[in-house]
């Protein structure tokens, strides 16, 4: 999908240079309106459809920081949110990044379909008048948007079906469903550059995607291939007296939901070779790669501009060492990413999330002791490493270091500990920069803003500028990885915080207790002292 990112952005931009504005890019996102979101959220809080939601959310949610209701903040909703979906289905929804996004004109009834997500966290939010999210109420949000992101794809197939003048909400046979899905595939490879209005225009169409994407008929295979095998996992529970032949709408809406769902699945093989390519020039464990071996090694597709990897957040530019590509940051980032509709993105999964919920399913709360981490985490394989793992004695120190700084408790759900799985795993978990130091965009958004270039590739000379300059500090190893002492948490853990404030009241209550114990007897052999001095004085008088 890299490829198909990459090849895309560079013959879109070289062919319609200049009609590929910052403006014509902004207005092209679709929009949806408010009461529609409104109406979807109502319906699905109160039905028995979101329990499978519930049950796939509950192991994460029950580690997250919580408030003093024991329920999440919204930026804690939108981590676990975006979380759930890259984990699930590979996608990487809009509006729930890291930092969220705004809403623009709140006074407008639309919503761009970007910034829904975040609409709905604070709709959801108003609602419950601050308290708060409980794990029922983000299943309701992910439900949500899961049907908006289904709907959107239903109505752009309905569309495809009006130009192709089929029978719009009827049956179609297996032939005609097969150009349908062509047709629909095509319209997402052109996007905005697409022209198809009626059904002559798809042999022009069909011919625009291939000549865009080589791998286009590969993946119309593998959507061939998997209705069919649903077709034959299903056909013992299918009327045997409806044609065989015939796809009916709501079939074919089901095949399209599977082909959402797994469309995430195609990016693995080409995510892996990427990384094996890096790691054949990776520099002694550390997750890094010199950027002159970046750029000289010509089995690699692309080899993006220097300030295109530093807004990435890929480029590691260290004052005396030479500049290197931080490989997780690099194979996870928004230039491996492929818009499949205006909600969503695909791109190579973050490896470090598998390695972080088998840890949170393991802690199973919110924080923990930097011993009790180190201990689950020395148990753990990843792609790179086999378990037992040896945690470090600097690694030791670094988590301790976290420890001290939140009441010898480490937060599961912070930059520190994220940092620390860097370290831990520096092939697999990206470095996290201190927010705001790096803007990530895509090609298309790169391209859309930088008018003045036709591709996010570097140029010849500053690939041989980098390739011909002294490599310093070759010697580098994991233990020299940058560390940062800069926090940022998803959400502050409210009853971990009041946990600690029992702790330290106690401990206080059993000083005073002690003081008082001791003190009690002293008081008593003061006041006999005194009583006895006081007899002697009488008895002498």
């Amino acid at each position: 999908m890299a490829r198909f990112a990459a090849r895309v952005s560079v013959i879109l931009a070289a062919a319609f240079a200049p009609a590929a504005s910052a403006e014509a890019f902004l207005k092209a996102q679709p929009r949806v309106t408010k009461e529609e979101i409104k109406q979807a959220l109502l319906e699905l809080s109160n039905s028995e459809q979101i329990v499978s939601f519930e049950d796939e959310l509950r192991p994460m949610f029950n580690t997250l920081p919580k408030n003093e209701r024991g329920n999440l903040e919204p930026s804690a909703g939108r981590y676990a949110l975006h979380r759930y979906f890259v984990h699930k289905h590979g996608w990487y929804v809009k509006g729930l990044d890291p930092q969220g996004a705004g809403l623009g004109n709140s006074s407008s009834t639309e919503v761009l379909s970007d910034v829904a997500p975040t609409y709905i966290l604070q709709l959801l939010e108003q609602q419950v008048h601050g308290r708060g999210l409980e794990l029922r109420e983000l299943a309701a949000v992910a439900a949500t948007l899961s049907n908006l992101i289904f709907q959107e794809g239903f109505g752009g197939l309905w569309e495809v079906y009006r130009k192709l003048e089929f029978p719009l909400g009827g049956s179609v046979s297996e032939a005609q469903f097969d150009v349908a899905i062509r047709a629909y595939f095509s319209e997402l490879v052109c996007g905005q550059f697409a022209e198809f209005e009626r059904k002559t225009d798809f042999p022009t169409l069909q011919k625009r995607a291939r000549y865009f994407y080589p791998e286009y008929d590969d993946i119309m295979m593998w959507a061939k291939d998997l209705r069919q095998a649903r077709n034959f996992a299903e056909q013992s529970s299918r009327n045997p007296f409806a044609g065989s032949q015939m796809v009916t709408w709501d079939r074919a809406a089901e095949h399209l939901r599977e082909l959402m769902h797994n469309f995430g699945s195609l990016t693995k093989d080409e995510c892996r070779g990427l990384k094996e390519e890096l790691l054949e020039m990776e520099v002694l464990g550390t997750g890094r790669v010199l950027l002159s071996d970046f750029y000289s090694n010509h089995k690699l597709q692309m080899h993006e501009s220097v300030s295109y990897l530093r807004n990435l957040g890929s480029l590691e530019e260290e004052h005396g060492r030479s500049p290197r590509i931080i490989m997780p940051n690099y194979v996870a980032s928004a230039s491996r990413c492929t818009p499949f509709s205006s909600y969503f993105s695909i791109c190579c999964r973050d490896e470090c999330e598998g390695i972080l919920g088998k840890l949170e399913g393991i802690i199973g709360t919110p924080t923990s002791t930097a011993t009790r981490i180190a201990e689950v985490v020395s148990g753990l394989s990843s792609d790179s490493k086999e378990a037992p793992l040896e945690v470090s004695p600097q690694l030791l120190g670094r988590l301790e270091e976290i420890a001290r700084h939140h009441n010898g408790q480490v937060p599961l759900h912070g930059r520190l500990f994220m940092q620390w799985m860097h370290h831990a795993f520096p092939v697999e978990c990206p470095y996290p920069h201190v927010a705001g130091t790096t803007n990530p965009m895509s090609q298309d958004e790169w391209l859309a803003v930088h008018e003045d270039i036709d591709n996010v590739d570097a140029v010849t000379s500053e690939k041989e500028q980098f390739i011909q300059a002294e490599r310093l500090d070759l010697n580098a190893t994991s233990v020299d990885l940058p560390w940062t002492t800069v926090e940022e948490l998803v959400a502050v853990d409210k009853p971990a915080q009041k946990s600690r404030f029992g702790q330290i009241v106690v401990r206080w209550a059993m000083v005073v207790v002690a003081l008082v114990s001791f003190a009690l007897p002293l008081v008593r052999a003061t006041r006999a002292l005194v009583g006895g001095e006081a007899d002697k004085s009488e008895h002498l008088v």
